[in-house]
């Protein structure tokens, strides 16, 4: 019982000695921790993995350990399917990298989600998304290709998908539906997120479609980082 009290007690040390560090500069090593508040390094490597696992911290294999600040990613019928828009509100600076969509032959699932005839076509965005210049989301959207022709043409490697459905092909995105859950994320997507090992991610899946004509515009599968996010889904008003 005394090491866990120690360990814990020296978490809350260790939060309020550095709650003032820059997000972007690693905290001390564990040794020179270990040095700072006289305690052996198996000690400090057990506070540090008491604040990992509240999401107060993250580390970084090759870089190190960095404060974390949690954002609110805010869901409703009100609020636009848009990652740029969500954060800012929250007071983040978002960037996006988008890969060059791809066209290709819908399988039996995105129809199904899609409203799709068989010999449909979807166009298949994937991209990156980032905070202060850490990549904190992925994001897989799958869009029916009649209803956004020539998107590899028209969207810039930088834009919101949300913004080009707006401007450019007049529609007024609305989410339909949406599910959120903690999942182990793919191999590729941890690499992306640069995580330690695969722990799990928020997952947040959903179907977006046009207010004004109800057609089914993307299905979207997107990784969050739960050191990053507090997802907040709102359902009515009080």
């Amino acid at each position: 019982m005394q090491a866990e009290a120690t360990y814990l007690k020296l978490s809350q040390q260790i939060l309020e000695q550095y709650a003032d560090l820059p997000l972007q500069r690693p905290l001390p090593s564990e040794h020179e921790l270990g040095a700072l508040f006289g305690v052996n390094r198996q000690t400090i490597r057990a506070a540090l993995e008491e604040l990992e696992r509240r999401w107060l911290i993250r580390r970084v294999k090759g870089s190190g350990t960095f404060r974390t600040r949690r954002y609110e990613y805010r869901i409703g019928p009100d609020i636009a399917p848009s990652f740029t828009a969500t954060v800012r509100a929250s007071g983040g600076d978002p960037r996006t990298e988008n890969a060059k969509p791809v066209t290709r032959p819908a399988n039996a699932s995105e129809r199904e989600i899609l409203g799709l005839p068989a010999n449909a076509q979807v166009t298949v965005l994937e991209r990156v998304r980032f905070i202060d210049g850490a990549a904190v989301s992925t994001a897989t959207s799958v869009l029916p290709s009649a209803r956004v022709p020539r998107l590899a043409a028209v969207i810039a490697p930088d834009d919101s998908l949300d913004a080009v459905l707006r401007r450019h092909y007049g529609y007024t995105p609305v989410r339909q539906w949406s599910q959120s859950r903690l999942a182990s994320p793919p191999a590729h997507i941890a690499e992306v997120l640069r995580l330690r090992g695969r722990p799990p991610q928020i997952l947040l899946r959903g179907l977006v479609s046009c207010s004004e004509t109800g057609q089914k515009l993307e299905y979207v599968e997107s990784y969050l980082r739960p050191d990053v996010f507090d997802v907040v889904t709102e359902v009515g008003k009080w």
